[in-house]
């Protein structure tokens, strides 16, 4: 690989927002991601504001992304710049991203600003980048790092990272293994109950491999990613009935998901092109055993999911202050499952945008039109989705660039997903896209470089309107439930963020501290008990901090993270509300040579105030536990 792709990535830096953006985004990267107590995309994303993630605990839970209240399914999930897609339920489950492989884990709310980007980046309310990372070299043509983490819960997670530079090309491979038993105690307490057990059935056996490509054919920058992921899980279930074996889930799921992905980029004096490619073959299979677990039904059921994408990206740029990008991508999908009386459905999702950017002087304006067309086949099949929608964004910038201010309109929608429709006694072919309407107001103000240390701060007023929005509810009793259009939701809030970093003599010093009040409300039906109350698991209040110190070879790290009251439900009524957390985390390193080999010795602390806490009520989190890391490179 070209020396000058692989300088970029010399420096880390913890980023509350990206300098030249003018949409809010949120940006962790290099080394301080690294030192984070998290093991997951998921567990890093929380230190964002405005994110909440639902979590139903352990290594092995499940783990979805919710940015300021919109929902799952508008969240766009983005691996070196090509969408991860689902088109069953709509939901990454960011659990089996690992950090390892992570170079910047970056959160976009409406869209990046930038040009030369595909028409699945118009179409997310917010969008998580993931970008993996990219081989450099020093006075070697190879990288070779071995590592090793062991501790709590029968926790045993080995990696292995080859790097190897050719003449035109870098290549990089990766294995991973994590087993662990999940089988942590905990404390449920509150007015009606006071109960202590272990969590059972939370373990999990997983194994990733993965296999980069960097080269400059033609002048022009390739990337291509093989990945696959291989796990079996046991879902632990919610702790109900004070631990009674009659109630204690057995539920077992096996995941296999496969992708191959490759993009090029070529820029030339006044136009540049972007050509993405993807395949992709997922399978899920879960069983429900009444052997095991008296009080669920037989279900033993499979799923299969094949994904193939194409996307084309042309931006021209006529003179100097202006830009315009024109963008067109096909994806199609399908899915097979062996549920009894379910059809098999392939589904065509196309999709054109064409934006033009402004910057001139100080101000930057940018407008975009994002077409989209979603067609299924399959017996019964819902009518085609045809919809245009608008985004709008504008920012000024001083000339010494220590003040931004930015606006932005954001009009988008979800299709119904496979499940919405077609799912055997719940879907509903007859439900209309979900439609969201963003407005954003905000201001970053940065120090000045005679200042001496790096610092920023930003701070974003934002106005959500959710229409039509996709929910179960029971038609005719409660066995009996399907998809439907009902549902208003009206959010509003602010998102903040501090930033800096700093030096005492041989001491580096970094923080970030970021909060949230959100408030949205449930306005659907005037007449119902839960109208204007706050919707399930969206806290008002929220806030995280993260403080990093390094001298020498040693490194420290502390991440704090705090959620405020919230609804279990959206009857906001006392039996409902959820007590207020905060957890508390911490690691230490230090870095060796040893005959000419870098070693890092490295812990991890998690929840270090071993606190009882729910994010999903009913499926209680880890108390107290720790992670050892060893780690050596050649």
């Amino acid at each position: 690989m070209a020396q000058d792709m692989a300088d970029t990535l010399k420096h880390s830096s913890v980023t509350a927002f990206a300098a030249r953006s003018v949409t809010p985004v949120h940006t962790l990267s290099g080394e301080n991601l690294q030192r984070l107590s998290s093991n997951s995309v998921a567990d890093a994303l929380r230190y964002f504001s405005g994110v909440q993630i639902k979590d139903y605990g352990g290594i092995g839970g499940l783990k979805t992304v919710n940015v300021r209240s919109l929902g799952a399914q508008h969240v766009g999930v983005f691996f070196d710049g090509i969408k991860i897609n689902n088109a069953q339920n709509g939901q990454v489950d960011l659990g089996r991203y690992s950090l390892d492989n992570m170079e910047e884990v970056s959160l976009y709310n409406a869209q990046k600003s930038e040009t030369l980007q595909s028409a699945a980046e118009y179409a997310a309310g917010s969008s998580v980048y993931l970008r993996t990372k990219t081989p450099v070299f020093t006075d070697k043509p190879f990288n070779l790092t071995a590592r090793i983490k062991g501790g709590s819960f029968g926790s045993v997670n080995p990696l292995v990272r080859y790097e190897r530079k050719f003449r035109k090309m870098s290549m990089s491979a990766e294995g991973m293994y994590l087993r662990s038993e999940g089988n942590y105690r905990f404390h449920l307490k509150s007015q009606y109950e006071d109960t202590t057990g272990r969590r059972s059935n939370g373990d999990i056996r997983a194994a990733r491999a993965e296999l980069g490509l960097w080269a400059k054919p033609f002048g022009g920058d390739l990337q291509a990613h093989l990945y696959y992921y291989d796990s079996e899980r046991g879902l632990p279930g919610p702790v109900v009935r004070r631990l009674s074996d009659q109630y204690a889930a057995k539920d077992r799921q096996w995941d296999r998901n496969l992708f191959f992905q490759s993009s090029y980029r070529k820029t030339f004096e006044k136009w540049a092109f972007l050509i993405n490619a993807k395949g992709a073959y997922d399978y899920l299979e879960y069983l429900s055993d009444p052997a095991e677990n008296t009080a669920a039904a037989y279900t033993h059921n499979s799923y299969h999911q094949k994904d193939f994408y194409g996307s084309a990206t042309v931006a021209w740029y006529p003179l100097d202050w202006i830009s315009m990008n024109f963008a067109f991508d096909e994806r199609w999908s399908d899915l097979i499952c062996d549920v009894r009386y379910f059809n098999y459905v392939q589904r065509f999702d196309t999709k054109a945008a064409a934006a033009v950017s402004i910057a001139y002087e100080d101000l930057s304006l940018q407008g975009s039109l994002l077409y989209t067309r979603v067609q299924d086949i399959t017996k019964g099949q819902a009518d085609p989705l045809d919809r245009l929608t608008p985004t709008v964004v504008a920012g000024w910038r001083n000339g010494q660039g220590t003040m931004v201010l930015r606006a932005f309109y954001k009009s988008i929608f979800r299709s119904p997903t496979l499940n919405d429709l077609y799912y055997v006694l719940v879907g509903n072919a007859r439900l209309r896209p979900e439609y969201a309407r963003q407005w954003d107001l905000g201001f970053d103000l940065q120090s000045p470089a005679s200042w001496g240390m790096q610092t920023k701060l930003s701070v974003d007023a934002f106005l959500n309107r959710v229409t039509d929005k996709i929910v179960a509810m029971p038609i005719r009793s409660q066995f009996r439930w399907t998809m439907m259009n009902f549902g208003k939701v009206h959010g509003s809030g602010i998102n903040a963020s501090l930033s800096g970093s700093t030096a005492f003599g041989r001491t580096k010093v970094n923080a970030m501290l970021s909060y949230s009040y959100e408030d949205a409300v449930d306005l659907t039906d005037p007449e119902a008990i839960s109208y204007g109350g706050q919707i399930p698991y969206t806290p008002w209040n929220s806030g995280s901090m993260v403080l990093g110190a390094g001298r020498g070879p040693w490194n420290a790290n502390l991440s704090v993270l705090y959620t405020g009251k919230r609804y279990r439900s959206a009857d906001n009524t006392p039996e409902n509300l959820l007590d207020p957390w905060m957890t508390a985390d911490m690691s230490i390193s230090r870095d060796f040579i040893v005959r000419g080999y870098g070693l890092n010795l490295a812990m991890d602390v998690n929840n270090i105030l071993n606190q009882q806490y729910e994010v999903v009520t009913r499926y209680p989190m880890p108390g107290i536990n720790y992670m050892i890391k060893i780690t050596v490179k050649i």
